[in-house]
């Protein structure tokens, strides 16, 4: 027995007393869709048998596993409504546009503006493949002020930053300092020293306080390294005890003192984790406080690094002595660098793009703005303002109007950005012949951020989009495969809501599968 069109599963479900005794709960038919185990046709069956749920998404959901009725276009706006009126949202803001190839299929508040979150990656991913094209590069140079002589820098070793977010100790690092060695240099008269060809505030505009200390708020610099974090794990141990702290990349990390509060809580307890990144006297320091259970997954995350420059510093001494190349630190002027010793060249556009979109990394987008934006530094020094002029340039070359489109950062972490779901609709149709960006894109059921979403559902591999969440917005836009009427390209965003991100996305997740089981009819 197939499931019944949610129409008719809502019509029973409003009939029985909200005491009826329904042998599954919502929260279990979630459990069953989001945590990979196969739903059978027996699930299926039980569950439009005895009907009395606490919301239709879960059927909705359910249903597009093996669906045996036909959803019409005409009939799409009034389903969405069924979805918002009997989720756990339902007092929030609703956005949702989608178009095919030949009609717009449903406009709900699409021209009203929402904020976004990592959804305005789109923009500013879209923006740097139109005006830095696929294979665009990021330098990072060696340089000094005249020709090395028998294996000597007479001046300084200059490093030109232009904000490389892929360069790593364990890589770009590395093969900058082989490269030199392999030009004989064994040793640096002078000092290091450090020239950014990318000027820009490190910072966006709208970003909370309470997260500049975490990995996903990382400040953008010229000088770029290891992402600007140390990333850490925490461990529960047992019930009372301190939990277990230790540093991903230990060899990477100095001057740091753990100051660890935390405490392990009873299995299925309080989850109070949170740490605080706190300077004091010169001393970084690392805060733990709050509880972690027992039977708790570790905790992965990361502290960001306050002084950029003074890290990639140390770095680059350490491994300059690592490969047996000498610093004297002599005080030696010989004004500006002028001859390049060697460079380091980042990964395409192409291939960081899918950072951005896949995986959702601020600190890639927010360089990439800036990195834009640098195209204007004769007329506007900083960069990150560039950056915010170069994608509205972007959006007008399209057609489009940036009327009441705010553009505050690169990532979606500010508040302040403002867009419409048709707009990011209409970028999306824009970019759609473009392999690069698509392929940026995460799928539903395999991979980045859709990996967990989607599976066991028509949705699964028949998806292709970008996620967004931050307290109290969530969005996701993208292209999606319709068997009967092809390619519907969509945005769907939540605003204004006090539920967890998580009811959001349950939302929006049925509301995408509704466009999948369109018909024409």
């Amino acid at each position: 027995m197939g499931c019944l069109a949610p129409a008719v599963l809502t019509h029973m479900a409003s009939r029985l007393p909200a005491d009826s005794n329904f042998p599954c709960r919502s929260a279990d038919i979630w459990d069953i869709l989001l945590n990979n185990d196969q739903v059978s046709s027996s699930d299926c069956e039980k569950m439009t048998k005895f009907p009395s749920f606490g919301t239709i998404i879960a059927l909705t959901l359910l249903c597009s596993v093996a669906p045996s009725w036909a959803l019409c276009v005409s009939q799409l706006d009034r389903e969405v409504e069924r979805i918002r009126r009997r989720s756990l949202v339902s007092t929030a803001r609703l956005g949702v546009y989608a178009r095919s190839a030949d009609q717009v299929l449903i406009n709900r508040d699409g021209d009203r503006a929402f904020i976004p979150a990592s959804n305005q990656k789109i923009l500013t991913s879209a923006a740097a493949l139109h005006f830095l094209s696929a294979d665009f590069r990021i330098a990072t140079s060696l340089m000094t002020e005249i020709a090395p002589e028998n294996g000597e820098i007479k001046g300084n070793l200059w490093v030109i930053g232009r904000g490389d977010p892929t360069l790593t100790s364990a890589k770009g690092l590395r093969e900058l300092v082989q490269n030199l060695r392999g030009r004989n240099i064994q040793t640096i008269r002078g000092e290091i020293k450090f020239l950014p060809a990318l000027r820009a505030k490190p910072l966006s505009r709208g970003w909370e306080v309470q997260d500049l200390h975490e990995y996903y708020a990382a400040p953008t610099s010229a000088f770029t390294l290891d992402e600007n974090s140390h990333y850490w794990t925490v461990t529960p141990t047992k019930r009372g005890q301190p939990v277990q702290f230790s540093w991903d990349f230990p060899e990477l990390v100095t001057g740091w003192r753990i100051d660890n509060r935390a405490t392990t809580s009873p299995a299925n307890g309080s989850y109070t984790l949170y740490t605080e990144r706190i300077i004091e006297k010169g001393q970084k320091i690392l805060r733990l406080g709050g509880t972690i259970p027992e039977n708790e997954e570790p905790e992965l995350g990361g502290v960001t690094i306050p002084d950029q420059v003074a890290y990639f510093r140390e770095r680059l001494q350490a491994e300059l002595q690592q490969q047996g190349i000498k610093v004297l630190g002599e005080n030696i002027n010989l004004g500006t660098p002028r001859y390049e010793l060697v460079n380091y060249l980042s990964p395409t556009l192409g291939e960081i793009l899918p950072n951005i979109n896949k995986e959702s990394n601020n600190l890639h987008a927010e360089l990439l703005l800036r990195i834009l934006g640098n195209r204007l530094h004769e007329v506007e020094p900083d960069a990150y303002a560039g950056g915010i002029i170069m994608v509205r340039k972007f959006v007008s070359n399209l057609g489009q109007s940036i009327a009441g489109i705010v553009i505050a950062d690169g990532s979606g972490l500010s508040r302040y950005n403002l867009v419409t779901p048709r707009l990011l609709v209409n970028i999306l149709k824009a970019m759609s012949d473009q392999p690069n960006f698509r392929t940026s894109l995460a799928i539903a059921g395999v991979d980045g951020t859709l990996k967990k979403r989607f599976r066991n559902t028509i949705g699964a591999n028949n998806i292709r989009a970008k996620t967004g969440t931050i307290t109290g917005a969530v969005s996701l836009s993208g292209y999606l495969n319709n068997p009967d009427l092809g390619e519907i390209v969509f945005s769907i965003m939540i605003n204004n809501t006090n539920q967890s991100s998580a009811e959001s996305r349950r939302a929006i997740d049925a509301i995408a599968l509704l466009l999948l089981q369109l018909k024409r009819c």
